[in-house]
């Protein structure tokens, strides 16, 4: 495939097999290493990233995952956790980048990258962070009976029920075009039509379930405050699932990081607006 927009749910480019599963993963261009990872939800996958993708294949080495039970990378019955995506993080810089990358990230994926690299900072250079969680929006990681008993319920045929109920066109369609973007128009039938399919396979649920829940939260109220590498915050300023303002939160634990906000813009700036965020990625990481 001649990039990740022109890639079916199941054939991303490379295959690494981490922890006996099988992870799938695009690779384009030269240059200083640049980790895309994408965020957690129902219909998650690199998929999310291929506009920045496309955008910087020309400058840098980009290397774009499907995170452990999204998109096509394998799909298990078990739990989804913070400590395994930071962990699947940890490992794939060190097995298949092999020296320090720059990172975007993109909401709870870049929760996991910042507590990635206040673990190992050696691994990592630039960040460029999405409207990332794990101060106050999903941040809570404590094992609840009430989440112990959704998960339950979740992992039965119920479950099942209801993530089919939830994977319909027109579920898909609500949800993106008034949580994911600010102008309707930027959600086109085949960026529909990708979510609706990868949402379709084989033990899609339970990647999704672990987000649902909690399961996967990360709290990153302290490691973001010890980050040694230099952070830019991207937000757009009309987002509500995780609205703008929490960016105060970032600040006022590592006030040298920069903020930038992006008018008429929901929770994907990175697609939304793809020329304006590539160009600014481009010049933060150059610079």
């Amino acid at each position: 495939m001649s990039s990740l927009a022109e890639a079916p749910v199941h054939a991303l480019t490379s295959v690494w097999m981490w922890r006996g599963q099988r992870m799938h993963y695009a690779r384009r261009g030269s240059g200083e290493p640049v980790l895309l990872i994408h965020s957690l939800n129902a219909a998650a996958s690199a998929y999310e990233m291929r506009k920045v993708f496309l955008g910087l294949e020309d400058t840098f080495d980009v290397i774009a995952p499907d995170l452990p039970g999204f998109g096509a990378s394998e799909r298990r019955r078990m739990d989804y956790t913070a400590n395994l995506y930071t962990d699947f993080i940890l490992d794939f810089c060190r097995a298949r980048i092999g020296i320090p990358c720059h990172v975007i990230a993109s909401s709870l994926g870049a929760a996991y990258v910042i507590r990635a690299a206040s673990l190992a900072p050696e691994l990592f250079r630039k960040l460029v962070l999405i409207a990332p969680t794990g101060i106050r929006a999903l941040a809570d990681e404590r094992p609840t009976r009430l989440r112990q008993t959704a998960r339950h319920i979740l992992f039965s045929p119920v479950g099942t029920l209801f993530f089919k109920a939830l994977s319909t066109r027109p579920v898909i369609r609500y949800f993106m075009t008034n949580q994911g973007f600010y102008d309707p128009r930027c959600f086109t039938r085949e960026h529909a039509e990708h979510l609706y399919r990868t949402m379709r396979v084989k033990n899609a649920k339970y990647a999704p379930i672990a987000f649902l829940t909690g399961i996967a939260n990360c709290n990153i109220s302290h490691a973001f405050g010890r980050l040694l590498q230099p952070v830019l915050l991207v937000w757009g300023k009309n987002a509500r699932t995780t609205p703008a303002r929490q960016a105060e939160d970032f600040l006022a634990r590592k006030p040298e990081a920069q903020l930038v906000l992006f008018e008429n813009c929901a929770l994907l700036p990175h697609d939304e607006h793809a020329d304006r965020f590539n160009q600014l990625a481009r010049q933060f990481l150059a610079s």
